[in-house]
């Protein structure tokens, strides 16, 4: 067994999967003849003979009839056949269709070499030719970059492309198993008899074992007696060494964790109550290194502690989570910025295609429970972001934004969690992400998440409804004003605010000056202003200070920081960067274009929400069954900016005003974007507006309600205070009756306002019930309906 941490051998590294049908007297293979969708994109899929936007292939008024659509950053990777002589042809240009022009840079790389370079392209430039010779090489590489500025509009061509060979033809391939460290064995061979350490929870319901096999360091966690996580392959590699093999399990050091802590969103405090140890893990050659496992009564999390000093170099880790035959699992293929919909596995089937998957990866257990995998305090050990590399029942730990990166002193793993659940409601109420990260810097935060500058609210979001026309100065203050009427007590400026068509720098005056009088006004309506802007606007650190003061001095209160795009090193270190500066003058931020939650809201109060998810922007894109899996999969680990309660026919897509509000209920968010007109909401029954205007963003209590389904049915019940608010998602394209009881319902009367799905998409039927503890309670819900019910106590 080994752990790879380089490329040996095309024939060994890459995974197939698939190639044309080509006769041995062809040759030319077109690269439309391939499945480009399976293309790594940093938007949408690559398409076949159109562009990324489903329209014709055309590059500065040129038309192309074959090719493919790609959006950067894009690669394709492709095997190459021995002893065949082998040329690459096509024709690169930015695609016309964007409004705005992006950047891009076409590459083929071959072996590491780069053999074609157009250097930066923009939208206008005559497309340019390739034609290279790959003869000798044995991976191939067909990538488009961002250029250098982030992705936006980066829409790109591929056309007329082809390979030309002598012989066989190219093999498409995952470039993650050729290029990337990852346990390169088959982790399913590796199976644990007596561990030589075993830790408990507090409960004795879960059970972490750790041991060695054939020399392989290697973890188990079982709950209740069942296995949550088989026999995996664990360890770190540093200075090209890997750590977790060859290697002896020592003494242990056992400790515990038991203490309260605040985190903003949550009114309660939470409880870190774990049992754990530092096992010394001793290698044949070199110093004794540190595992440290923890064993809490919702899960397991361990990492890696490697004693030194001075630079060294982490290059991967052996960490993989083998899943329990028959299991399957939740999660989709954009590690870029994690917006796509969510989507059901089953190990080893076409779907997954060895394509790269996001975390947090939620697995339905063949005995029953949940498990469900991610990582926590990434930012904060200077690290890079782990995505999954899938083969078989198999999920290979990998970075795909850094090859390496550079550690000075102590290396400190981000840990690697494991929730196990018996039920959804125990996994969407688990703290374990939360637990593990570090308190919050009391020289930053000496008030914590309760420093009155944090405050959680609804916030109202133009963009979703009118995107770049709303940023106009003469519109502004109209949007104050609706932000008031609704009772928010936040407005979000968005892109494109500060560009001089926007029309800010009016009489003289500079952005800033005109958004100090924005949050001028907005204070006599009660209203606080929050300012959006794209990261690569403030990459560089004298940029990125002069933004936070001036928004700082304007007034405003708040950030939403755009297209990072990144779980790199470098890219985590500016997220690290911002929240510091936020801590320093007083913002709160939102991030867009952003990574998976890793417990960060606990170590940043300012922290207020993501996005890293397929939210109500995307429209008719979004799948049904996305909607009902997103509290169970996304929102376990962490709240997300969903921007739901679309009310207009086309931006709901597959939904109905139903499940717009029951999103707005089963998705957490301390800071909650409405995303339509005031116009749309006004013209709604009143019932509604007052749902729009009073619903909560933190929540006291949540239950998940019998007949739950991931990415069927989500049934959530939560509690705010003395009120109750229950929330049915339909998943499915079919309609649905759906009943449950009011058990959780204290004695007494109760009164409620029901909202039903209509005759029509876009139609409510609304009933005020009398309710009463035990009550059974019946909703009919339209193919991606929802329901809401608002109970109050008369």
């Amino acid at each position: 067994m080994s752990f790879k941490t380089s490329c040996i051998s095309a024939s060994v590294c890459l995974l197939a999967i698939g190639f044309p049908d080509l006769r041995a007297e062809d040759k030319s293979v077109w690269l439309d003849d391939y499945d480009v969708t399976a293309f790594s994109n940093g938007w949408g899929k690559a398409q076949k003979n159109q562009s990324i936007s489903g329209n014709a292939l055309q590059v500065a008024g040129r038309s192309f009839d074959r090719g493919a659509g790609v959006h950067a950053p894009s690669l394709g990777v492709f095997r190459l056949a021995a002893d065949t002589s082998v040329r690459f042809q096509a024709m690169v240009g930015a695609d016309d269709g964007p409004e705005n022009s992006g950047t891009v840079q076409f590459l083929v790389i071959a072996d590491g070499k780069t053999l074609f370079d157009s250097g930066v392209m923009k939208k206008g430039d005559e497309a340019k030719q390739v034609d290279v010779d790959l003869t000798g090489h044995q991976v191939v590489r067909l990538q488009v970059t961002d250029a250098g500025d982030g992705i936006d509009s980066d829409h790109a061509d591929w056309a007329d492309a082809k390979f030309i060979s002598s012989g066989a033809a190219p093999v498409q391939s995952q470039a993650w198993e050729a290029e990337l460290s990852h346990f390169e064995a088959d982790a399913t061979q590796l199976s644990i008899g007596k561990p030589d350490r075993v830790i408990s929870s507090p409960d004795g319901s879960v059970k972490a074992g750790v041991g060695v096999v054939d020399g392989r360091l290697v973890i188990k966690v079982i709950r209740d007696g069942k296995v949550s996580l088989d026999t995996s392959p664990i360890g770190i590699t540093v200075d090209g060494v890997d750590l977790g093999q060859d290697v002896k399990v020592g003494r242990a050091e056992p400790y515990t964790t038991d203490v309260s802590y605040s985190v903003t969103g949550h009114p309660e405090p939470l409880h870190d109550f774990s049992k754990a140890e530092k096992i010394e893990i001793a290698p044949k050659d070199g110093k004794p290194w540190t595992l440290d496992v923890r064993c809490y009564n919702d899960g397991v999390a361990w990492r890696y502690i490697i004693p030194g000093r001075g630079s060294r170099t982490v290059s991967g880790e052996a960490t993989s989570f083998v899943l329990p035959e028959g299991a399957t699992y939740w999660s989709h293929h954009n590690t870029a910025n994690y917006e796509a919909n969510f989507l059901h596995f089953q190990p080893g089937s076409a779907l997954t295609a060895g394509q790269p998957i996001t975390m947090p990866v939620t697995v339905e257990l063949p005995d029953g429970g949940y498990a469900c995998i991610s990582e926590d305090s990434i930012m904060d050990r200077h690290y890079s972001g782990m995505t999954l590399g899938p083969r078989g029942r198999t999920l290979n730990g990998i970075f795909e934004d850094d090859s390496s990166w550079k550690l000075n002193g102590e290396i400190i793993s981000p840990w690697r969690i494991v929730i196990t659940a018996r039920d959804l409601t125990a996994l969407v109420n688990q703290s374990i992400v939360y637990n593990l990260a570090p308190d919050p810097d009391p020289k930053l935060f000496p008030d914590g998440p309760n420093a009155n500058w944090i405050q959680p609210g609804r916030a109202f979001w133009t963009w979703g409804f009118g995107q770049w026309d709303t940023a106009q100065w003469d519109r502004i203050k109209g949007f104050v004003n609706d932000a008031a009427t609704l009772n928010c007590q936040y407005y979000v400026i968005d892109d494109p605010w500060r560009e001089p068509r926007m029309g800010w720098h009016r009489n003289g005056k500079d952005e800033w000056a005109s958004l100090k009088e924005v949050c001028d006004y907005a204070a006599t309506k009660h209203v606080k202003i929050m300012v959006w802007e794209h990261w690569g606007k403030i990459r560089d650190k004298k940029d990125r200070e002069e933004f936070f003061e001036n928004v700082s001095k304007a007034g405003a209160v708040g950030v939403k920081i755009d297209f990072m795009d990144s779980e790199s090193q470098e890219r985590l270190e500016f997220f690290h960067d911002c929240l510091v500066l936020g801590a320093k003058h007083h913002i709160m931020i939102n991030f867009h274009g952003a990574n998976k939650p890793a417990g960060e809201e606990r170590t940043w109060p300012n922290w207020m929400t993501r996005e890293a998810i397929y939210g109500m922007e995307q429209g008719g894109r979004i799948a049904r069954s996305h909607l009902a899996a997103l509290p169970f999969t996304r929102f376990v680990t962490g709240p997300a900016d969903f921007t739901p309660m679309a009310f207009q026919a086309g931006p709901m897509g597959q939904t109905t005003a139903g499940s717009q509000m029951a999103t707005a209920v089963a998705y957490n968010s301390p800071l909650n974007h409405w995303a339509d007109s005031a116009q749309s909401y006004l013209a709604q029954p009143k019932e509604v507006l007052e749902f729009i205007r009073t619903k909560p963003v933190v929540w006291d209590e949540t239950l998940v309600l019998p007949g739950s389904k991931i990415g069927e049915l989500a049934a959530i019940a939560r509690r705010a205070g003395e009120n109750w608010w229950v929330s049915v998602i339909n998943g499915t394209d079919d309609k649905k009756d759906y009943s449950f009881n009011l058990d959780f319902l204290g004695n007494g009367r109760w009164s409620g306002t029901s909202f039903e799905d209509g005759k029509t998409q876009t139609e409510l039927k609304i009933t005020h019930p009398k309710l009463r503890s035990g009550q059974k309670i019946t909703a009919t819900l339209a193919p991606g309906g929802g329901f809401v019910l608002m109970v109050k106590p008369e």
